[in-house]
């Protein structure tokens, strides 16, 4: 497969003249990365996908944008989930998504961080879990199955709850164990000391148990045991 990349550096400078409201030219900047065959990557769905996120978010008048972020992270795994893990550890194929077709809803969703002019972080992927469509990716992944899409977008307020308890931590590598977690979350929510104490528990839960090989019943075993007895929904 022959897929598109950017260089971080050019990534950058492409970025930064984005930014200035200039159209630089985007194709000559363009490499092309190889994994087994030399047959081209269909970019037509991520076009679309790209296309459609960019004018659903233009009419999302929630502010909160977090929930926006985790509903079509779903629609984001389901498009590039199928690709060879080589590409999908590119950085520079993740650099090339970020300017080539999702600008615009990237600039959106961090809105305040690019009028600031901080805004490579959310660009570059030189951090999956800061910047945008990596970490949604992730987000995506570590919930995926039936309750995916519910759950990635279902939780208000979440910005805090999904990076830095489940994208940043060893949770958003077991699926099962991620799901029930973001599902108490929304059912009986934790403010953010007692939900921060109860991540600290749950990661220091990965020095005597696995995780990873949970089923529902063992996962919910554990989140409810971690919870705090007097939990109550609170909205913030």
């Amino acid at each position: 497969m022959r897929y598109p990349v950017l260089a971080p550096h050019k990534c950058r400078e492409l970025a930064q003249q984005l930014v200035e409201g200039k159209r630089p030219a985007i194709d000559a900047a363009v490499q092309w990365a190889v994994v087994g065959d030399d047959v081209d990557l269909d970019l037509s769905p991520i076009e679309e996908l790209a296309s459609r996120l960019t004018e659903d978010a233009l009419n999302w008048t929630d502010p909160d944008r977090d929930r926006y972020e985790g509903k079509v992270a779903i629609d984001l795994y389901e498009v590039l989930s199928s690709l060879p893990p080589e590409v999908l550890d590119d950085r520079g194929f993740w650099c090339y998504l970020a300017i080539r077709y999702f600008w615009d809803f990237i600039a959106w969703r961090e809105e305040g961080p690019f009028a600031d002019g901080n805004h490579l972080k959310y660009v570059d992927a030189a951090s999956p879990t800061e910047s945008v469509l990596p970490r949604m990716f992730v987000r995506a992944k570590a919930v995926r199955g039936s309750m995916g899409a519910h759950l990635a977008g279902g939780i208000p307020k979440a910005t805090d709850f999904w990076r830095s308890h489940v994208v940043r931590v060893r949770t958003g590598t077991a699926p099962v164990v991620a799901s029930v977690l973001a599902a108490k979350q929304m059912e009986n929510r934790l403010t953010v000391t007692p939900l921060r104490a109860t991540a600290r528990k749950l990661n220091r839960v990965w020095s005597n148990m696995v995780p990873y090989v949970f089923d529902e019943g063992e996962a919910r075993e554990l989140i409810d045991g971690l919870w705090p007895d007097d939990a109550s929904p609170d909205e913030d």
